[in-house]
């Protein structure tokens, strides 16, 4: 056997639009190993970091599950801001679609 790299953990990356103080509008991409839904209450409350929770406004635009978060969410950052918020919406349909097929 050889010795390699431990396999990274699961988890979220989501993509969300934050107003800052100064009023300007930004996609924030960001990863979470718990549920998206938990993290997206720490930056609605006030407790997401100084780049999110100092604005006057947080909205989540969709999260995917990604066996390497890291990575993926380094790949979400590079993109452009519009296709950011169509990965966001796409993600969005696709959990909702996900959730409700019963």
């Amino acid at each position: 056997m050889s010795a390699g790299a431990p396999k990274p953990k699961g988890g979220y990356v989501y993509v969300a639009e934050t107003t800052r103080p100064d009023g300007s509008k930004h996609i924030y991409t960001g990863m979470t190993r718990r549920s998206p839904y938990v993290r997206w209450g720490e930056h609605m409350r006030g407790r997401g970091g100084a780049y999110t929770s100092r604005g006057t406004w947080f909205r989540p635009l969709g999260a995917v599950w990604s066996s390497n978060p890291r990575k993926a969410e380094k790949t979400i950052k590079r993109m452009s801001p519009a296709k950011k918020r169509a990965f966001g919406y796409a993600a969005a349909r696709s959990y909702r679609s996900r959730a409700f097929a019963w």
